[in-house]
């Protein structure tokens, strides 16, 4: 049996990021008032209270902030895919993004290693932004 990997939901908080993530850009937040980078939800950042906010591209470049490597699948549809690696990226530009390391050399991942963003696209044609060894 075949097992479909779940989508994360779409509301128009993300629509923006994933729609550009299907054009092979990497879109976050960004707040005029704080001149500070953030992926949603700005609650968690000093730009909490800001009203100008606009989705900008960014470079898709920055360092490993932190990582898990999951052995244990998170689900049967991520059972082939073990063990694989959750991150969290500190972009460039500040803003820090959960996503995937793609290698083949896990136990070589280190805090701070510089990764750049791919985009993977999946079967049914949604487009996940995951992240290689640059």
């Amino acid at each position: 049996m075949e097992f479909k990997k779940p989508r994360p939901t779409i509301d128009p908080d993300s629509k923006i990021y994933w729609d550009s993530a299907n054009d092979k850009k990497l879109m976050v937040q960004y707040s005029i008032d704080t001149e500070e980078y953030f992926l949603y939800s700005k609650q968690l950042t000093s730009a909490a209270n800001s009203n100008k906010i606009e989705w900008r591209q960014v470079s898709g470049k920055g360092e490993i902030y932190s990582f898990t490597i999951v052995y244990a699948p998170a689900g049967p549809a991520f059972k082939e895919d073990t063990p694989y690696i959750v991150a969290c990226i500190k972009l460039d530009e500040g803003a820090r993004i959960i996503s995937n390391i793609l290698t083949d050399k896990i136990e070589e991942v280190c805090i701070g290693d510089r990764v750049k963003v791919v985009f993977e696209k999946q079967n049914d044609g949604f487009t996940i932004p995951k992240f290689e060894i640059e």
